[in-house]
């Protein structure tokens, strides 16, 4: 039998909205990482979300200083800052922490940005650079690979997939439709087409800001480009006491034409949200009292895949599509995939997205097999071809 390597991405697939007593940030920094101010004498800062320590969220990182927290319960790279103030004409971008996680910005003073904060996902490339999957946002999902061995799948919930034309573009499709709770998750990749690689999806960033926020930059959480098939757009929160500035937001599709990602602002005063700012697409200012809750609150309905053919795997898969695997089986028939729910209806739907580095993908419906709300499990079946194959789970309800 030849050797098929699988690899797992689990995402978390319900949230409930949390209603606050009164209006304040809902995850108060201490400052830990210090201040995110660069001088201007560099234009490009890149942000190595890898560096960032596993642990806690609300961990104090003052040993750390500036690197974040990566909190693998809930899949976050969260950064504690005092203040930030991007100067204009400097750029921050992100290197991606190998699980692919969003980031949080949780600020107890001000947020002043005259530069640009980008999250965008990256174009996807032809020739032999094709062969890569273009990288998102964080936060976000990466694009299909183009190679000898075929065209690849975008991933993520609305990853782009071949066979129609009309689907290789990715589309936004998050597991919960409300942003003001989590799971907070970016953009799906495109799949290959027409020669070219699919573009990554946009990242998702939460700046939650103690006071003002001041936008006369620009902040970017864009599919990556491909024409044809872009990855879709990423996820942009923002709650501050007020928002001001002539600056700009965008979180539009990688070249196609129904990916645009999604925005949500929260203030004190909705009237404190300057009109001036440029938001694509389009966010309505909603009152801070409202709350929202990034972080879904204990006992929240939850999935994640337990095993494949019988591998337990890892409680944080990276998917690295080359040279490993999070899991490996060998089996040239159906394979079991055994997916975990908690606190969730057995009514519910589950589902399993499998998704070939070099082929199409289709979500494959799971069947109840024991358990109750609190803790079920789940049994799907798939014949997985030969290579690399992405799987991510999604749970609803009727």
């Amino acid at each position: 039998m030849n050797a098929k390597r699988i690899f797992i991405l689990t995402m978390l697939g319900l949230a409930l909205r949390v209603q606050p007593a009164h209006a304040q940030s809902l995850f108060p920094g201490d400052g830990s990482d210090g201040v995110l101010a660069p001088d201007g004498s560099v234009t490009n800062i890149v942000i190595d979300l890898s560096k960032a320590v596993t642990g806690a969220w609300d961990t104090n990182n003052t040993k750390h200083v500036g690197q974040g927290v990566f909190d693998p319960t809930l899949c976050a790279v969260v950064f504690k800052y005092a203040y930030v103030h991007i100067p204009a004409g400097v750029t921050v971008s992100f290197k991606n922490h190998p699980s692919h996680a969003p980031v949080v910005w949780l600020v107890s003073e001000n947020v002043t940005n005259l530069g640009t904060i980008d999250l965008s996902g990256h174009p996807g490339q032809s020739g032999p650079l094709g062969v890569v999957p273009a990288e998102p946002g964080p936060g976000g999902f990466r694009g299909g690979p183009i190679g000898p061995l075929g065209c690849g799948a975008g991933l993520g919930p609305g990853g782009g997939n071949q066979g129609v034309r009309a689907t290789y573009e990715g589309s936004y499709a998050s597991f919960g439709r409300d942003l003001a709770v989590g799971p907070l998750i970016g953009g799906s990749g495109g799949a290959a087409a027409d020669g070219i690689a699919g573009g990554g999806g946009g990242g998702a960033i939460l700046i939650d800001v103690e006071s003002e926020f001041a936008n006369d930059g620009a902040i970017f959480a864009k599919g990556g480009g491909n024409g044809l098939a872009g990855g879709s757009g990423g996820t942009v929160v923002i709650s501050a006491h007020s928002f001001s500035g002539t600056g700009e937001i965008n979180c539009s599709a990688g070249g196609a034409k129904t990916g645009a990602g999604r925005i949500r602002i929260f203030a004190n005063d909705t009237d404190a949200i300057s009109p001036s700012l440029r938001i694509y697409p389009e966010a309505i200012a909603e009152d801070h009292d409202i709350g929202f809750a990034v972080w879904p609150p204990d006992r929240s309905p939850s999935v994640r895949i337990l095993e494949v053919d019988g591998a337990s795997t890892s409680d944080v898969p990276t998917a690295p599509l080359t040279g490993t695997a999070d899991v490996a089986i060998a089996n040239e028939g159906q394979a079991i995939i055994t997916i975990e729910t908690k606190d969730f209806p057995l009514r519910g739907t589950v589902e399993v997205r499998a998704a070939s580095k070099w082929g199409g993908a289709a979500w494959v419906r799971a069947s109840y097999e024991d358990g109750e709300k609190p803790l079920a499990h789940w049994r799907a079946y798939y014949r997985f071809p030969k290579g690399y194959t992405t799987l991510q789970a999604r749970a609803t309800t009727p």
